[in-house]
């Protein structure tokens, strides 16, 4: 019985430290790639590009069509992934 006591007190512990490390993991992830539910609400990313820069990337972007910065291609995109990469550096 203590056993299964102290086996289930290290799987709470276990999921309190698992969930806490997601929760930092979500918080560091750009805007476009965090996974909002309809009961939270989006925090602003301050890892983003700023509008003016987003506007002199769309202004010289090489691609036919506007494909959504959802897309992995799209050069705002690549940009954010670029400063967050930057920001996450030693």
């Amino acid at each position: 019985m203590t056993n299964t006591l102290i086996n289930q007190n290290a799987a709470d512990a276990l999921a309190a430290i698992i969930a806490a490390g997601v929760a930092r993991y979500v918080e560091s992830l750009p805007d476009f790639a965090r996974d909002f539910g309809a009961d939270v609400e989006p925090q602003p990313n301050t890892s983003g590009v700023d509008e003016a820069r987003q506007i002199e990337i769309c202004l010289s972007c090489a691609l036919p069509d506007c494909i959504g910065v959802e897309n992995p291609a799209c050069p705002i995109r690549q940009a954010q992934r670029a400063l967050w990469r930057n920001r996450r550096r030693p």
